[in-house]
């Protein structure tokens, strides 16, 4: 083939690519400019109705005091009782009583409880299902009042609170519901950073059985210890319990309940600062003193953070400051210059975290909440008499928050006998919220919680009531005296058994 052949074929492969070209770009035009009939697909999906799950919740049981006899092991028991207040909308809820296996009181008395309510006939819709606990110890090693809620088991738990310095003890109960052995792990973390224990793993709670353990055991005379306690097998309960003395005076006793787990955001409603102004000035820094106000916050990961506090009164008021924490070790932040009040705080960083809140009760400074703070003052329908507390037995209380999750919404919220009940509201939402709550024989108290803002009512001690409108929310109630005080978190209702919708991929 010549050289002229050869150019000419590839002259008229380069029209024919040309015209090519021109009738695709043609093509595309047309489809552009041309409307084509419309479809809208609908993904294919599948409404799964799971197998209907238990509802459980778990209560801690009675306060407990180290065994005084000399024995190789430390050994525990409880001469209190706790009252426990539950509800259910299944009228054939169940109780029964775990096995304390480590305290040495035998009796009913001494046992932790556990309500639970037996799978639904339908998925549609999860049975509601909630519970209370509350105690006041008055006792040569114990003083104060500690409440606490009857929580759902989980296999991954964060407490926040505790200390095992000198005069504090800090107990650990571990509580399994389930028919299946759990092998549980700890991670603690105090104000020197994380703490490398082999003892904190393969601790084995039987079915069925409470295991009570010393924190001083992993963390000897930490000052603000934080627990992650993780287990295998079994689901479980964990709470701390702790106890201050004084000059062998006992002041105050607390139940540290699991919060809402690590995450960027941190909320905790209903906290109550009374008596700010005999508090030290000059500790604007990090909290060393238990005789001090608190935020303890702990940043898990590898990072550093840059956190945010906002305190948000029932006022609309805010108090706002930033910090900058180091990873894995605890920070305890103030409350200085912060006035009386009811707050929600808000802690926000930019890392995980996990966070709790002390306050304190002196023993000779009312609460806020007795001096007709808006706190104090009953919603328009709510019971407008406030159960009067008795005198502190010993030298001061303290109260530790837990986070909360957002609820659900409607709650169950059975008000044990306890001193001042008052139930609070932050609403994250951009939407104002209603809430309502009916108990048997009370007149409905309705709380309107603006976008941003929080709000408080009376409750009546030893009500059941059921609260509607709650969705998004985050809650909290109080038991609030002169010289001592105990808080509850609200817990949203246990979705397990709802129905799920399912896509393919």
């Amino acid at each position: 083939m010549s050289k002229t052949t050869k150019a000419l074929r590839a002259g008229v492969t380069g029209v024919t690519g040309i015209v090519s070209a021109g009738a695709i770009a043609i093509g595309i035009a047309a489809l552009v400019t041309v409307p084509l009939p419309e479809y809208i697909g609908t993904p294919p999906s599948l409404s799964v109705a799971p197998v209907p799950a238990l509802q459980q919740r778990v209560c801690p049981g009675p306060l407990l005091e180290v065994s005084p006899q000399a024995t190789e092991d430390i050994t525990f028991y409880s001469t209190g009782q706790a009252q426990y207040s539950e509800a259910s909308s299944e009228k054939n809820f169940d109780i029964w009583w775990l096995d304390a296996v480590d305290n040495l009181n035998d009796s009913l008395s001494a046992a932790p409880k556990v309500i639970s309510v037996p799978p639904a006939e339908s998925a549609d819709e999860a049975p509601l299902l909630a519970g209370n606990q509350i105690e006041q110890a008055a006792t040569e090693a114990l003083s104060g009042l500690a409440a606490a809620s009857c929580t759902e088991p989980a296999n991954d738990l964060w407490l926040v609170g505790g200390s095992t310095e000198v005069g504090r003890t800090t107990l650990l109960t571990l509580s399994n519901p389930t028919d299946v052995t759990a092998t549980v792990s700890l991670e603690v973390f105090t104000e020197q950073g994380y703490i490398d224990s082999v003892a904190a793993e393969g601790i084995i709670v039987l079915p069925g059985e409470q295991r009570i353990l010393s924190l001083a055991g992993y963390a000897p005379d930490a000052i603000a210890p934080v627990v992650r306690v993780m287990s295998v097998g079994g689901q479980i309960l964990a709470n701390l319990q702790q106890s201050v003395t004084r000059t062998l005076v006992p002041s105050g006793v607390e139940w540290i309940a699991p919060g809402s787990g690590a995450a960027t955001q941190q909320i905790i409603a209903g906290v109550v600062l009374s008596g700010q102004h005999d508090h030290d000035r000059s500790e604007v820094s990090d909290v060393t003193s238990d005789l001090e106000p608190g935020i303890r916050i702990l940043v898990p990961g590898e990072k550093n953070s840059e956190v945010t506090v906002t305190l948000l009164s029932n006022e609309g008021k805010k108090v706002e400051f930033t910090a900058n924490l180091s990873a894995k070790k605890v920070t305890q932040l103030p409350t200085a210059g912060v006035p009386d009040g009811v707050y929600t705080v808000i802690i926000t960083g930019q890392e995980p975290l996990v966070a709790g809140v002390r306050t304190v009760q002196d023993s000779s400074a009312a609460s806020p909440l007795l001096e007709g703070t808006p706190a104090a003052t009953p919603a328009p329908s709510a019971a407008p008499a406030l159960i009067t507390p008795s005198a502190s037995i010993g030298g001061g209380d303290f109260t530790w928050l837990a986070s909360s999750s957002y609820l659900t919404d409607t709650v169950l919220i059975p008000v044990p006998v306890g001193p001042a009940p008052v139930v609070s509201f932050y609403n994250p939402a951009n939407r104002t919220a209603e809430v309502t709550m009916s108990a048997p024989g009370q007149k409905d108290v309705v709380l309107t919680v603006k976008a941003g803002e929080m709000a408080s009512a009376q409750l009546v001690a030893d009500a059941k009531y059921t609260t509607q409108g709650a969705k998004g929310l985050v809650g909290g109630m109080t038991f609030i005296g002169s010289g001592f005080g105990s808080a509850i978190a609200l817990n949203p209702a246990n979705v397990l058994g709802s129905s799920i919708t399912v896509y393919p991929r």
